[in-house]
């Protein structure tokens, strides 16, 4: 659940994703998405009595978030105050501050957030520097290197806050299988059950309203079967979505929900009331996709658990796992991340703590460079004869006559003391002393000075700094990098090959779900009723009991 409370201190006449409290003063409103933990205060009285009071107050959103929000009668009030920005189109907006008169301009970009149908990320550009809120998102790692947007001349731009999705920023989701890997353990599933008989159905379990089209989609198409929902009034005017779904009770593949009132009904029946033409009794599993689920898991389980007889778990995420955080962060380098929501076990300073080691390293002991010196007037010189002589062709005469220091850190060392009386430390002379005019100092290198680029020195990529604490190596090896190296993304087939450290191993390997491997315990294999052999399904173990809700 988003604990953010919709204002930003860069741009704090801006309200996103939050409509009540003193976000009512705000002179934009931005959502993210149609999930209700970004819509707060969205629909309240208090609302439309301010938009009613104002001609330039709009709510900015992208496309299929502004068709999905107005399907809604609660929401159509809304339908004459939203603009919708189409996405990775960058378009200025004007600030308006009616009573004063004043405006003021920034740029706008939204960029996929893949969390679900709509779902943006915010890029904010003007006087208050280059902000992204990310709202919720999905982005398996290397992605961030392929949004154009987030790049300004052939370089990520210069990214001074982030307000970052944190739902997974915790090592017990340091791994979640991407969803390519998800959807395959389902369709398995779901092919060795509806192929056995039209009387074999599978319902999906799923929480929210909407954000599982991609798996209905992928569902329909592999197996020519629609997918059963309640509604179809949000996907009116997607076509390629609607294509795949269906208000009709008779298929074999159901995401329709309980009515609130009949949640807790009988395990062989389906939540619309569908039964076979003839009367045989249909054979129904459930098919559940959850997260937190698996992350409450003492020991490894695969993608897909049975945990009863006709009742499975699927790990699917819409949120980025801990790895994909690191990995996004430690690409676009932001000065300062604020956590957008509260991993549940943690505090606000805990979760401060993991990002730090994300963000942009400190410049704390970035090289300051020295001048050569203040440019002189031409000036002319005399001889021991007497006889002026130029210095306009000599370039030396230009700067002043002392020493140039190099860049470099170095120590100087001091000259050997002359060979005169033996004086003690304190001696005044000694103290007042001044090395000969003609002296030029000797400089030994410093012992923890290295030859790498500046580039490095500014990123802090240094002995001492990448000696972090092991949560945050990877980040800081890849921030680390000189200009010059060139950013390569992770392909997809070793999206969740990690690095290998052994602390981490002993730590996380309970807790990071493996596609379609053998449980130690050799129970990861399950007989489906059809007496198939599933190798990517496990017994669900005598764990104690998870979490029921996300």
């Amino acid at each position: 659940m988003s604990s953010f409370g919709g204002r930003m201190a860069e741009y704090p006449s801006l309200s996103i994703d939050r409509f009540d409290r003193d976000n009512l003063l705000a002179k934009a409103f931005f959502l993210s998405h149609c999930h209700k933990d970004h819509m707060k205060g969205l629909k309240a009285p208090a609302l439309q009595r301010r938009l009613e009071c104002s001609l330039k107050l709009r709510l900015y959103c992208s496309p299929v978030t502004k068709e999905i929000l107005l399907t809604s009668s609660k929401y159509k009030f809304w339908e004459n105050y939203i603009a919708a920005i189409e996405v990775e189109t960058p378009t200025q907006i004007s600030l308006v501050d009616e009573a004063a008169g004043k405006k003021e301009d920034i740029l706008v970009t939204l960029l996929p957030a893949g969390h679900c149908p709509g779902s943006v990320m915010f890029l904010f550009e003007g006087m208050g520097g280059t902000v992204l809120y990310t709202g919720d998102f999905r982005l398996a790692s290397g992605e961030a290197a392929r949004l154009e947007w987030l790049h300004s001349g052939g370089r990520v731009k210069d990214i001074s806050t982030v307000y970052l999705d944190t739902t997974f920023c915790d090592p017990r989701f340091y791994q979640i299988p991407s969803r390519e890997e998800c959807l395959n353990g389902i369709m398995q599933l779901v092919g060795s059950w509806v192929t056995l008989s039209p009387y074999h159905v599978v319902w999906l379990n799923c929480k929210a309203a909407y954000g599982y089209e991609y798996l209905f989609t992928n569902l329909s198409e592999e197996f020519g079967i629609q997918v059963h929902l309640n509604k179809l009034d949000m996907f009116k005017n997607m076509p390629e979505i609607l294509h795949h779904v269906t208000m009709d009770r008779m298929t074999q593949i159901h995401a329709c929900r309980h009515p609130k009132e009949d949640y807790f009904v009988r395990a062989n029946r389906l939540p619309c009331g569908n039964i076979a033409a003839d009367g045989t009794p249909l054979r129904i599993i459930s098919i559940k996709p959850s997260t937190m689920w698996f992350a409450e898991r003492i020991k490894r389980a695969n993608v897909i658990v049975r945990t009863s007889e006709s009742c499975y778990r699927a790990c699917f995420s819409f949120h980025s796992s801990f790895t994909e955080i690191k990995d996004f962060l430690s690409y676009i380098q932001p000065v300062t991340v604020h956590a957008n929501v509260l991993p549940m076990g943690k505090t606000y300073e805990e979760v401060k703590e993991i990002l730090k080691s994300f963000c942009r390293k400190d410049c704390g002991d970035e090289a300051v460079y020295k001048p050569l010196g203040k440019l002189k007037r031409w000036r002319q010189s005399f001889s021991n004869e007497g006889v002026p002589s130029s210095t306009d062709g000599d370039i030396d005469g230009l700067f002043d006559d002392y020493h140039v220091i190099p860049v470099k850190r170095a120590l100087c060392v001091p000259p050997p003391s002359p060979p005169t009386d033996r004086r003690e430390p304190d001696d005044e002379v000694l103290v007042n002393s001044e090395p000969p005019a003609c002296f030029i100092p000797e400089f030994h290198d410093c012992e923890e000075s290295n030859e790498e680029d500046e580039e490095e020195e500014i990123d802090g990529a240094n002995a001492e700094e990448t000696s972090a604490p092991r949560a945050s190596g990877g980040a800081g090896q890849r921030a680390g990098g000189t200009a010059s190296e060139e950013t390569i993304a992770p392909s997809w087939h070793s999206f969740f090959q990690r690095e290998r450290d052994e602390d981490w191993e002993r730590e996380m390997a309970p807790h990071s779900p493996k596609l379609f491997s053998d449980s130690e315990d050799g129970d990861s294999t399950h007989s489906i009723p059809s007496s198939s052999q599933s190798t990517h399904i496990s017994e669900r173990a005598s764990q104690g009991s998870g979490l029921e809700t996300e």
